[in-house]
C-alpha cells in the first residue's frame, strides 16, 4: 500500500515497483520515440487517427490520442459505441505500427482500478499511456479528474503508480502548474517518484482558462526540467513555427507539445530543410498533394483541407463528422470571414447524409477562390521574401495572407466602461453577474445555431465530452453562419475557439519579450485548456 501523500509535501519513494524490467523514460524517448521535438497534443475529437496521419506528414514526431474516460471505457455497459469511438480496434489502423506510431494513449481517471483495466486493454496498441492531470474545465471538476486532482496528491500518486507497476509499457503524465513554483516542482517530483517516465508541463494554472488564460509561465517549465531526471515536454504560448525553438531554448525542455495552434496550422512543426516529409507514406496513404508550396511552414489552407479529407476517405477507421467539420473550420479559418457563402455551406453540410464529398466540393471551391486572390495580389510563393511577413507594430502579430494557414488570435477583451458614482460597486456587481452567468452555462449542451431558413442546427456531442465538437464548429470572434445571419445562441462556455486575451487573473509576466506577448495576445490553445487534454 502506498503511503498517503499530503498536498504540497515531498512524497515517499514508491513502495511497489514493476515485477519485470520495462522501458525507462529516456529509453522511451530515445529508442522508441526517436528523440522527438514535436508533439501533437491530446485533443478531444480533434487528435483522431486521420489528423494524426496528417500531422506526421508535416513534422509531428509523436501523437497523442484524444482523452479517453477510463471510468466509461471500463464499464461493461459502454463496451460498444463508446469504446469503438474512443479507440477503434476493429479496423486495426489505430496504433498500427506502420500507420500510427509513435503513439501515446491518454486517459482521464480518478479510480486506479478502472484506469488499470482500461489501460491494460489498449497497452498493446501504443508506446505509452498518459494520465490527464491538466484539464481545467467544469466537466473535469464535476467528474473529479484532470486538474481537479491537484489537491489530492495521494490519489495522483496511486493513479500513476498502479500503471507503473502493472503495465508492460511506460506511464506518463500531463499537468498544469501551481502559482507557487516550489509547489509545482514538488508536484512534478512526486509524479516522477510514482513512476511517471515523461512529464508534460502546461505552464498555466488551473484557474488560467478562457479569457483569464494569460500567458504560459515558461520559467516554471524550466524549473520542472531542472528538478526531475525524466524527459519533460513543454506546453503553452506558441503561435508560430519559430516560437517552438524559442520555447525549447528558454525552458530546456526535451520537446514541445502543441494543441490548438497545430489545428490551425498542421505544418507548425514542419522542417523545410528536411529531405522528405516524416514519416514516409505507406501505399495505403499516399500524399496526393505535392506542390512545392506545401513544403512551406505556411501552406495553402485549401490544399491542406483537401489532403486531410483524402486521408479521411482512405482510412477504414471512421472519422466522426463533427471532427471533420471542426478541422475544416480551423484550417480554412483565415478565408471564411471573406467567403461567407462557403462558410454557410460548411456550417450546414452533413457528412452523414452526403458523405465526405460534400466537404471536398466546398474545399475545391475555396481553392479556386484563393487562386483567384493570389493572382489578383500578384503573390509568388517562390519569390525571395514571400514568407517574410510584416509584423504589426502594435500587436506583434504577423500579417499573413488569407490564403495561407495561420493561428487564430484576437486582441484582449476590454474591461466594461463604467462611469458615475459607486464605480467600484458597479464594477464588482458586473463581474459577479458575469461569473454567475458563466457558472450557469456549463458545457453540457450543444450550441444552437441560427441559419437563414430558420431551422436550427444542433450538433450532437460525443459521450463523455464537454461539447467540444460543436463548440469548435463556430469561431465566436469572426464566423457567421450566413452573410446576414448571426450566431444567436451558444450555450457552451470556455469553448475551444475562445481565445485567451490578457495576462490577468494571476497571469505571470511574459517570458518572451515580443510585443504580442506584452500585449497579452495568445492563441486558442491558451484558452482551450483541458478540453484539448
Amino acid at each position: 500500500m502506498v503511503a498517503p501523500v499530503a498536498s504540497g509535501s515531498s512524497p515517499p519513494p514508491p513502495t511497489a515497483s514493476p515485477a519485470r524490467p520495462k522501458l525507462t523514460g529516456w529509453e522511451l524517448y530515445r529508442d522508441v520515440m526517436r528523440s522527438p521535438k514535436h508533439i501533437v497534443a491530446p485533443m478531444v475529437d480533434q487528435s483522431e487517427l486521420a489528423w494524426r496521419v496528417l500531422s506526421r506528414r508535416y513534422g509531428g514526431h509523436v501523437c497523442y490520442t484524444p482523452m479517453i474516460n477510463a471510468k466509461i471505457y471500463s464499464d461493461p455497459r459502454h463496451q460498444g459505441a463508446y469504446c469503438e469511438g474512443a479507440f477503434n480496434l476493429a479496423c486495426d489502423e489505430e496504433g498500427n505500427r506502420t500507420v500510427d506510431r509513435p503513439l501515446v494513449i491518454q486517459f482521464a481517471a480518478n479510480d486506479p482500478s478502472a484506469l488499470l483495466e482500461s489501460a491494460k486493454a489498449l497497452q498493446h496498441k501504443c508506446d505509452a499511456v498518459d494520465i490527464n492531470f491538466g484539464c481545467p474545465q467544469d466537466i473535469a471538476r464535476r467528474g473529479r479528474y484532470g486538474a481537479y486532482l491537484c489537491e489530492d496528491w495521494d490519489l495522483v500518486y496511486k493513479l500513476i503508480n498502479v500503471l507503473h507497476v502493472n503495465l508492460d509499457i511506460p506511464v506518463t503524465a500531463k499537468f498544469r502548474i501551481f502559482s507557487d513554483v516550489d509547489k509545482t516542482v514538488e508536484y512534478a517530483k512526486m509524479m516522477e517518484s510514482a513512476g511517471a517516465q515523461i512529464l508534460t508541463c502546461h505552464g498555466r494554472t488551473r484557474e488560467q482558462r478562457g479569457h483569464k488564460s494569460g500567458l504560459a509561465d515558461w520559467s516554471q517549465i524550466a524549473a520542472v526540467k531542472r528538478a526531475v531526471s525524466v524527459p519533460v515536454f513543454a506546453n503553452g504560448s506558441v503561435l508560430y513555427p519559430d516560437d517552438v525553438q524559442k520555447c525549447l531554448d528558454f525552458t530546456g525542455a526535451d520537446a514541445y507539445m502543441s494543441a490548438e495552434p497545430q489545428l490551425h496550422n498542421p505544418a507548425l512543426f514542419f522542417d523545410p530543410s528536411s529531405s522528405s516529409l516524416s514519416p514516409p507514406h505507406t501505399p495505403a496513404h499516399p500524399r496526393i498533394l505535392s506542390s512545392p508550396q506545401q513544403s512551406s511552414l505556411y501552406p495553402f489552407h485549401a490544399d491542406l483541407a483537401l489532403e486531410y479529407l483524402s486521408i479521411v476517405s482512405a482510412l477504414k477507421t471512421p472519422t466522426t463528422p463533427s471532427a471533420v467539420k471542426a478541422h475544416l473550420f480551423k484550417i480554412m479559418f483565415p478565408a471564411l470571414p471573406r467567403e461567407t457563402d462557403l462558410r454557410n455551406q460548411l456550417g450546414v453540410a452533413s457528412m452523414r447524409l452526403n458523405g465526405v464529398e460534400v466537404y471536398v466540393e466546398i474545399c475545391k471551391e475555396m481553392k479556386e477562390r484563393m487562386d483567384r486572390d493570389i493572382s489578383a495580389a500578384g503573390w509568388d510563393p517562390s519569390s525571395p521574401g514571400a514568407y517574410d511577413f510584416p509584423v504589426d507594430s502594435i500587436t506583434g502579430l504577423k500579417t499573413i495572407p488569407h490564403w495561407l494557414v495561420q493561428p487564430n488570435v484576437r486582441p484582449p477583451k476590454p474591461e466594461p466602461k463604467l462611469e458615475g458614482p459607486n464605480l467600484s460597486a458597479r464594477l464588482a456587481k458586473s463581474k459577479a453577474a458575469a461569473s454567475a452567468s458563466a457558472s450557469a452555462s456549463v458545457n453540457t449542451q450543444a450550441p444552437t445555431i441560427s441559419v437563414p431558413n430558420g431551422n436550427p442546427v444542433v450538433p450532437t456531442p460525443e459521450i463523455g465530452t464537454a461539447s467540444t465538437l460543436p463548440a469548435a464548429v463556430v469561431t465566436l470572434d469572426t464566423l457567421r453562419v450566413a452573410p446576414h445571419s448571426e450566431v444567436i445562441a451558444i450555450s457552451s462556455v470556455d469553448t475551444m475557439e475562445e481565445v485567451a486575451c490578457s495576462a490577468q487573473a494571476g497571469a505571470t509576466e511574459p517570458v518572451i519579450g515580443d510585443k504580442r506577448r506584452s500585449c497579452g495576445i495568445a492563441s486558442a490553445e491558451d484558452a482551450s485548456g483541458g478540453l484539448l487534454g
